[in-house]
């Protein structure tokens, strides 16, 4: 379909070979594409260019809301305008997922809240790709996501988004195969932004639990280990693991639940995610 594409926009009097090995070219500079999208670099792709905010601008703009006009891409199987190999942020495409998105100028590993005004449906999403590059467009959802956003048929809707979390410079860089933390994805319908933004807190804080629970586990496992021989304190098994289960931070502690309010929720997740 790429092949009869680009015939179509170069004229039919090119040969089918020679759009072949057009198509060809064009899947060999992917990967330099992909490494393209760097913080604070501009990249340009068919003829239109774009800068990727800076860490620090994205830091500045957590919490912050704007009305985007958003479309969506789909399998390169189906969708001839979306060339097949991994993300630019390395990651493997996931258009079944309602939880992945591609922007132009959010940098990779950004954590956003989606919000369809015109039917209240609201949703997750991490930020893992580039694109889209068409007219002022500025977000472009997996398929999943349109289809339970409720504008998949129209093909573009106008969201509400806001940005939940800024991502680290390694998050933001290309790493071939890579596999972000889990995000909420699709998450219902919600009168408001405000209270879909209540329930995203709480579903991260669930996934952040989850993850938690998961290094308790390894704590546990390495703090017999270390009883018997006498190697380390509970402490230090405790760091370690939760080092090596979640890639932790040293200074990451857990919350009681007695103290736990929605800001110190909210501050918990900048901290693990």
């Amino acid at each position: 379909m790429l092949t009869a594409y680009v015939r179509a926009i170069a004229g039919r009097s090119i040969s089918r070979p020679l759009a072949a090995v057009i198509v060809a070219s064009l899947a060999a500079l992917s990967p330099l594409a992909a490494q393209a999208k760097v913080p604070g670099k501009t990249y340009c792709f068919n003829r239109i260019c774009h800068t990727v905010k800076t860490i620090p601008e994205m830091v500045k703009l957590v919490g912050s809301e704007q009305t985007l006009s958003t479309s969506f891409y789909d399998d390169c199987k189906r969708d001839r305008y979306n060339p097949c190999g991994l993300t630019s942020s390395g990651e493997k495409f996931h258009p079944n997922d309602a939880d992945n998105a591609a922007s132009p100028v959010y940098p990779n590993g950004t954590v956003l809240l989606i919000w369809n005004p015109a039917n209240g449906e609201a949703a997750t999403v991490r930020v893992n790709n580039s694109g889209p590059y068409w007219g002022k467009r500025k977000l472009d959802v997996s398929r999943a996501t349109a289809e339970k956003l409720g504008f998949k048929n129209k093909g573009v809707a106008k969201l509400v988004v806001r940005v939940v979390s800024a991502p680290s410079l390694s998050e933001a860089r290309y790493k071939k195969n890579r596999h972000y933390a889990k995000v909420p994805g699709h998450m219902g319908k919600y009168t408001t932004m405000a209270a879909a933004n209540s329930a995203m807190v709480v579903a991260m804080a669930d996934i952040s639990s989850t993850r938690l629970a998961a290094a308790d586990l390894v704590v546990n496992q390495e703090q017999a280990a270390s009883e018997d021989e006498n190697e380390m304190t509970p402490a230090d098994g405790l760091r370690a693991a939760a080092r090596r289960a979640l890639g932790l931070k040293p200074d990451v502690r857990r919350v009681a639940p007695s103290t736990l309010t929605a800001q110190a929720i909210y501050t918990r997740i900048r901290q693990v995610y």
